[in-house]
């Protein structure tokens, strides 16, 4: 056959139904195989392209049913009663329109309220930051004050290291307080001459109208010397010293300071609070021990109490 597009002949080709063209496969733009197996009734209404381009494509036509006046009246109806929840609508909408405003505003408010607690909460971290600074300051003040008070306590005693007070001796009018450690030093079977004896004098009890007798030795050897003789002896009264019929007891102990004499006192209600058997002082320092087995310890301060246990 002859291509009527290319004039070229071959030996098979395909027949455009439209125009009645013969072509080859190439100008059908289909190939041998393919044209093959569209089988006879397809094959028989084959076009070339160019018939395909130019034949109109056929529309089925759209069939409008016209509405009956009862039908539009029916969905304006429903047309009416969905419109009808519109204003509610509305109303919701700027009800909720207005909430919003109000959410934002409190929002507001509480972010500034945030920032204002933000700027307070900088300052107090900074004067917690300064507090600290004035603490630790303080405490090192505190424990130099300690250091200070303590050397103090500590030559204010030292002071008072060759004295002796002596409790329990009636005060009388126009008393000799010579003759008076004259014959408690000869009771004691320690003799004590005027010469060892630097200062003798009354002196008022803390918190009672008793007057104590302050005796100041010379020697120290000598002052230890009398209060060991004194401890001897712990029955000593008033009696034995020349006031007749007065037993009151006689106590000879260390000079105290007033410090140490606040520290006596709170070591012994320690010492009962805590069941410990023995307080005493010697050499002027207090001494506490809990039972015989224990060991013997010294307290110089309120931190020694505090570690008692």
């Amino acid at each position: 056959m002859l291509c009527l597009d290319c004039n070229v002949s071959c030996g098979d080709g395909v027949t455009c139904s439209g125009c009645k063209k013969e072509l080859c496969f190439g100008c059908a733009n289909i190939t041998e195989r393919g044209y093959r197996n569209l089988g006879a009734e397809r094959r028989a209404g084959w076009k070339c392209p160019r018939c395909r381009i130019s034949s109109p494509r056929v529309q089925s036509p759209i069939k409008h049913k016209e509405a009956s006046l009862d039908e539009i009246i029916s969905r304006l109806d429903i047309l009416t009663k969905k419109l009808d929840v519109l204003p509610k609508l509305i109303a919701d909408v700027n009800e909720l329109k207005s909430n919003m405003m109000e959410v934002v505003k409190s929002c507001e408010f509480a972010g500034q309220k945030i920032d204002d607690f933000e700027s307070k909460l900088v300052g107090l971290t900074d004067r917690v930051t300064s507090l600290e600074v004035v603490k630790e300051a303080l405490t090192s003040t505190q424990s130099t004050m300690g250091l200070v008070q303590q050397d103090f306590n500590e030559k204010d005693q030292w002071s008072r290291l060759n004295n002796v007070e002596i409790k329990g001796v009636p005060l009388k009018n126009n008393e000799n307080l010579f003759k008076i450690v004259e014959t408690l030093s000869e009771h004691l079977n320690v003799p004590i001459s005027k010469a060892n004896i630097n200062f003798v004098s009354r002196v008022p009890v803390f918190n009672t109208k008793e007057k104590s007798i302050l005796l100041g030795f010379v020697n120290r050897y000598v002052k230890e010397d009398f209060v060991a003789a004194a401890r001897a002896r712990k029955t000593t009264k008033a009696c034995d010293i020349g006031f007749a019929n007065c037993d009151q007891r006689i106590y000879i102990n260390d000079h105290l300071s007033p410090n140490n004499k606040k520290l006596l006192s709170r070591t012994k209600q320690i010492a009962r609070d805590k069941n410990y058997l023995y307080v005493w002082v010697k050499h002027a320092k207090i001494h506490i021990r809990k039972n015989d087995s224990a060991p013997v310890l010294t307290i110089r301060s309120i931190e020694d109490l505090n570690k008692l246990n």
